[in-house]
Formats: C-alpha cells, sequence, structure tokens
C-alpha cells in the first residue's frame, strides 16, 4: 500500500517565516500578509495564473531560510561591456550601496521602509510588500537629461536557495529624460526565485526608455510587477526580451493619466525547452488624446510555454484614445504552445481601438522560395525568424542596447532554432 505525502502548505510557511522574522512589527508589512493570506497564492484555478504555475514550482523548491547578503565581494558588471552605466545593484534580494555606481548627479538614491499594501492586485506584489528588505527610491528633478543608462542588477550568488523580494520605484520630474536597463546576474548555479516590484512615475513632457533582457539559467524564476505612471505629454517606450528561465511572469501596467501621451510596449520571447513565459500587460487610458500601441511577438520551440494576456481599458473620459495592441506567434514545434488573449475594455465612443492576435508556423511558401535561390534550410529559417523578431526593436533608440539585443536574438536563433 502506497505512502500518502502531505502537501506542502506553502502560504503557511510564508507566514511563518514572516513572524519568525519580527516583520509583523510594521503594519504595512503586516496588512500586505493579511491581505495575501486573505487572497491566496495563484493556483491553476486562478484565472490570472491559469496557465503559470509559479506556486506549483516553488512548493517543489522553496526553502523559507533567510538568505543574508555575502559579506565577500562580489563580481557584478554590466551586462553589456561597452555601454558606461549608473548601477542599482540588489545582491541576493537586498539593496547594496556598495556595489552600486552612480555616474550621475542629478541621480538621488534614497531607501524607505514604507509600503502601499491598498494599491497592490496582484499577490505576488503583496507578497514582495511582507517581505521586501527596504523600497529604493530614485529621484529625477525636472529638466534633467540623464547622461548615463541606469542599470537595475538583481545579483545571486548563493549555496541556498535565495528568497529575493527587491523593490524600487522612480520619481522623474518634468522635462526629464532617462533611459533604464534590467537584468539578472547569477553566479554559480544559484537557484532563486527573484519577486520583483517596481514602479515609474512620469512627469510632464518627460521620456523614457525601460528595457529588460531576462537571459538567465534555466533554473530561474521570475515574477516582476512593474507600473508606469504618464502625465500629460510624456513618453514610454517598454521593451521586454525573453529567452531563458525555468519560469518566467511579466505583469506590465501602464497608466495614462494624462493628455498627449504616447506609451509603447514591445515584447519578445525565443523560448527552448521547458521554459513557460507568461506576459501580462494592462494600458489604461484615463484621459483623452492619447495613443498607445503594442507588439509581442514569441517563438516557441520543443516543450517550450508562451503565454500573453493584454488589457487595454479606455475610460468614459478618455475620448479620441488611438489604442493598438498586436500578439503574433511562431510554433516550430508540436510539443510547443501558446495561450493569448487579448482584451478590449471600452468606456468611451469617439477612439480607435483595434487588437488581434496570430499563431502559425513558418511560411512554407517564403521558405521554398529563399531555398530557390540557393540558400540552405536552416539559412532560410534563420531570415525569416530574424525578420520576425526584428520589429520589436524598430523604435528602441539606445544603439548600444538595440546592437546588444540584436546579437542575442541572432545567437539565440542560430543555437536553439
Amino acid at each position: 500500500m502506497g505512502t500518502l505525502t502531505e502537501k506542502r502548505n506553502l502560504l503557511k510557511e510564508l507566514q511563518t517565516s514572516f513572524i519568525q522574522q519580527g516583520l509583523d512589527q510594521s503594519l504595512s508589512r503586516k496588512r500586505a500578509m493579511d491581505l495575501l493570506i486573505e487572497k491566496g497564492l495563484p493556483t491553476s484555478k486562478s484565472e490570472e495564473y491559469k496557465f503559470t504555475p509559479v506556486t506549483g514550482i516553488l512548493e517543489k523548491v522553496f526553502s523559507a531560510s533567510t538568505i543574508k547578503t555575502k559579506q565577500s565581494p562580489v563580481a557584478i558588471s554590466n551586462l553589456i561591456t561597452d555601454l558606461t552605466c549608473s548601477v542599482i545593484a540588489f545582491v541576493n534580494g537586498v539593496f547594496s550601496r556598495e556595489h552600486s555606481v552612480i555616474l550621475d548627479r542629478e541621480l538621488k538614491i534614497v531607501t524607505v521602509n514604507t509600503f502601499d499594501s491598498d494599491a497592490a492586485n496582484d499577490p505576488f506584489d503583496l507578497l514582495n510588500q511582507a517581505f521586501a528588505n527596504d523600497v529604493v527610491t530614485i529621484d529625477i528633478a525636472s529638466k534633467k537629461s540623464i547622461e548615463h543608462t541606469i542599470a537595475i542588477v538583481y545579483y545571486f550568488d548563493s549555496s541556498e536557495f535565495v528568497f529575493a523580494n527587491p523593490r524600487w520605484q522612480c520619481n522623474i520630474g518634468r522635462q526629464s529624460q532617462v533611459s533604464f536597463l534590467e537584468y539578472v546576474q547569477v553566479a554559480g548555479e544559484t537557484k532563486y526565485i527573484n519577486n520583483k516590484q517596481s514602479s515609474i512615475s512620469v512627469e510632464e513632457n518627460s521620456h523614457i526608455e525601460y528595457t529588460v533582457i531576462q537571459n538567465g539559467l534555466d533554473t530561474d524564476i521570475q515574477v516582476n510587477n512593474t507600473q508606469i505612471n504618464l502625465a500629460s505629454n510624456s513618453t514610454a517606450s517598454c521593451f521586454t526580451f525573453t529567452f531563458e528561465g525555468q519560469i518566467i511572469r511579466n505583469n506590465l501596467t501602464v497608466v495614462i493619466d494624462g493628455q498627449g501621451v504616447d506609451a509603447h510596449l514591445h515584447g519578445l520571447y525565443l523560448l527552448s525547452g521547458k521554459t513557460i513565459a507568461d506576459n501580462h500587460t494592462t494600458v489604461d487610458h484615463r484621459q483623452p488624446n492619447s495613443n498607445s500601441n503594442e507588439l509581442y511577438k514569441g517563438v516557441m520551440d520543443k516543450g517550450s510555454k508562451g503565454v500573453f494576456n493584454g488589457k487595454i481599458y479606455v475610460r468614459p473620459h478618455a475620448q479620441k484614445t488611438n489604442a493598438f495592441q498586436s500578439n503574433r506567434n511562431i510554433l516550430l514545434s508540436e510539443n510547443a504552445t501558446v495561450n493569448t488573449k487579448p482584451q478590449l475594455e471600452i468606456w468611451a465612443d469617439d477612439v480607435k481601438c483595434s487588437h488581434g492576435c496570430t499563431t502559425g508556423q513558418l511560411d512554407e511558401e517564403a521558405l521554398f522560395y529563399l531555398r530557390s535561390r540557393g540558400i540552405s534550410k536552416e539559412e532560410a529559417r534563420g531570415m525569416m525568424l530574424n525578420a520576425f523578431a526584428a520589429q520589436t526593436l524598430a523604435t528602441m533608440k539606445n544603439i548600444t542596447v538595440r546592437n546588444f539585443v540584436e546579437g542575442l536574438i541572432s545567437d539565440r536563433l542560430r543555437k536553439s532554432y
């Protein structure tokens, strides 16, 4: 007769660890934990996470032990060797001034330990609020053009599983300009979850470019909650590139709270093996006379899974809104899957909005045309996939980052497909 194995209660373990670490002494943290217990961690029955079993994977690998920042020097480096960056460093989930480098005097960095639990609607955001060490605040005054890209680096180096909850926010004054680059750096084969939360507030007539590169180990677990608030006449270009990981969940919310705003969201996921990449986006038009354009593309091979859920809200006062959304996918294997769900909710009548999705295989006629010109099958596939991916980079203004990502795409297509 078989032995029954008791199922782990991950939420209970988290609550016990929360109390043992004394985090319940903070009212804001306790409020976040109470809300998390009320809401619960997402399961396969949760609509927002039904294709992304983050909780199930965590139940297999999670350890509630506290991971301390290593005291010995760590080798944090720029992801792009020929790009000089200011660095905001998190070591095993904890902000490290020692390993951060600020190249622009206009950047003001402070840490605070207060949170706003009432604003959270995602369970992992609440989990972050309960366990985050503190909040790193980046302040950029008005009329400042930040010369160097700000690199947000999450560095992991531990022999134990790392339960990381980094949290940062940026306030950008009027008529300013800044570029962000966000990535993970791992020493050895460290296993971790990077449960990150960030928010960026962009004042009038300011401009940001925000790029996320996800290309770690095949054991990486990442949950990324990011919210960007845009005031009148501001612009934001957001780029998310996913190449490797065990399970990657990206929640990107853009709130358009002014007129004359331009928001661009671009994503590319090139997946192989058993990687799961889930992109959930929300564009919330709250004011009239603004534009948003969203394009996410995916290529899935072997047993990988891509998920895209894009929501566009147009509020009653947001007349003369232009909002467009597109998700396109290519499946290279019978075992690869994609689940896509574009959504529009419109309460205004003078708008131009559209959404759509496509899923298919490489065009056999185009492949035959290239081969008839003396191009090998492998080269023809690579050319077609490169052309498919290139559109997601078209509007990137940081040429150094763009060239680097193009190299990653080429390498990925050459090695994996």
